[in-house]
């Protein structure tokens, strides 16, 4: 009689200790998808995205169009020409998106991203000025838990000014970002970066970005 007890208790303590069928990723993986670091949405992935901060506000939405790479746009409104403080104006700015997909290893993601596109600003005596925008960054990510997420970055947000005293402006921005999810799909975040700015004069100037915001997987 002992001996058969003996046996159902450990039947039951086996079974409490079988390994889950689940196939989510540990926690220590974090997230599928990302914001300030490197990890795509996945083929027929959909995200839309706010945020708010110096030197504007954006929203754009992107599209996982295979594995590794994401395409999109985005449309943004600024009050200071490419995050220069001197440069204190009405900017609107439309780019394209592309991010590639780097490396995904347990926790760490890298990824590359590419935004060109087009934007246009007056100067101090009213006279338009329209510019092309060439944003090259490198993302690299890392997932504290399944819900905090941290991010590097170093960006080249080259900009080319068009018409007279026009020319190639190339910035250098490292910075730093965080991400919480609140959700799987409803991602908070905050990003900054900041560094010199080589402009076609020969001067050099500081250009700060800093933002926060939303991102919905759709």
């Amino acid at each position: 009689m002992s001996a058969a007890v003996l046996l159902v208790v450990l039947v039951l303590a086996a079974g409490d200790e079988a390994p889950s069928t689940t196939t989510s990723p540990p926690a220590t993986e974090g997230q599928r998808w990302s914001v300030v670091g490197g990890r795509t949405l996945g083929a027929g992935g959909n995200a839309v995205e706010a945020s708010l901060g110096w030197p504007g506000l954006s929203v754009g939405y992107r599209r996982g169009v295979l594995g590794p790479l994401d395409v999109g746009a985005r449309l943004t409104f600024d009050y200071a020409l490419e995050g220069l403080p001197t440069q204190v104006a009405p900017v609107g700015k439309v780019q394209g998106l592309l991010r590639l997909r780097l490396l995904d290893a347990g926790a760490v993601s890298l990824g590359l991203t590419f935004e060109p596109g087009a934007l246009f600003t007056v100067d101090r005596f009213g006279n338009g000025v329209p510019a092309v925008v060439l944003p090259l960054g490198l993302k690299l990510g890392y997932a504290v838990s399944s819900a905090l997420s941290l991010g590097a970055s170093f960006d080249a947000p080259l900009w080319v000014q068009l018409g007279a005293g026009g020319g190639l402006n190339v910035p250098l921005l490292p910075g730093l970002g965080v991400e919480y999810f609140l959700r799987s799909e409803l991602v908070a975040f905050f990003r900054a970066r900041m560094g010199p700015t080589l402009r076609p004069s020969g001067g050099v100037e500081l250009a700060l970005d800093a933002q926060l915001g939303v991102a919905y997987r759709l």
